[in-house]
């Protein structure tokens, strides 16, 4: 089956391209905006491999949280696209995939818990907290006979949310959770207050690109799939016109 998985939800997000495997994956330019890039990083990555969209078997894109521009643009690139060809996408949310990412990177045993933590701006970040059921198996052929590396099993701890740091780290980390990891952009800039909450021992982790691992879950969750136009973006923070509108509404009048 061939896959192209997009992930706009970051400044640079990345495109993955899998056949029988993971082809490919590319890291976008972060300088240009994805209302620049797309649908054009999609075509390059096709092209490179002699492939067209008509040869797009499945389609797959991260739904947020995120960027609101470019989870929208990324959304409706993969839609228009599977539309015209009349595929399928596989959304998955951008916290399940760092959650993913780090299960697929091979030290996260069964028990370990793993924090999503990605950067949300205005002082705060985006989460959600898993605890590994499953280890991610060997790969193995499917029915189609294409070797897909079977996902981990994720138990969903605390559900996608947005929250200054600080009391969030500080109600995840108390009475201690075992083997802890906390991968995402957000990583970096609240290094400190992680090491205070959930100790030396924590794993902090910058992700790497996402789309090859949200190409992997693809393939191995196909009847995930659904029609385009049901794809729903993952905001957990409502739009900032809307905000601004509810204020607007409250403001009293002279």
């Amino acid at each position: 089956m061939v896959l192209l998985a997009l992930d706009t939800t970051t400044a640079a997000g990345s495109v993955a391209l899998w056949r029988d495997g993971l082809i490919e994956e590319r890291a976008g330019d972060p300088a240009r905006s994805h209302a620049e890039r797309l649908p054009g990083d999609l075509m390059a990555i096709l092209g490179a491999h002699g492939l067209a969209p008509r040869d797009v078997e499945r389609y797959a894109v991260a739904s947020g949280p995120g960027s609101f521009t470019g989870l929208r643009i990324g959304i409706a690139t993969v839609q228009g696209l599977a539309l015209v060809g009349d595929r399928l996408v596989n959304a998955v949310g951008t916290l399940e995939l760092l959650a993913h990412d780090a299960a697929r990177a091979g030290t996260a045993g069964a028990g370990t818990t793993i924090i999503a933590w990605m950067e949300a701006y205005r002082g705060e970040v985006f989460a959600a907290r898993y605890r590994v059921v499953q280890a991610a198996p060997h790969a193995e052929a499917d029915e189609a006979g294409d070797r897909v590396r079977g996902a981990a099993i994720l138990d969903e701890l605390d559900p996608p949310t947005v929250s200054a740091p600080e009391p969030l780290a500080r109600a995840w980390g108390a009475g201690g959770a075992g083997r802890v990891i906390v991968t995402g952009d957000g990583v970096p800039r609240t290094q400190a207050i992680l090491r205070a909450c959930f100790g030396a021992d924590a794993a902090l982790r910058e992700p790497a690109p996402l789309a090859g691992t949200l190409a992997a879950l693809a393939a191995a969750h196909r009847d995930a799939a659904t029609r385009p136009h049901a794809v729903v973006p993952i905001y957990v923070r409502r739009p900032d016109a809307e905000l601004a509108r509810d204020r607007a509404a409250v403001r009293p009048t002279a």
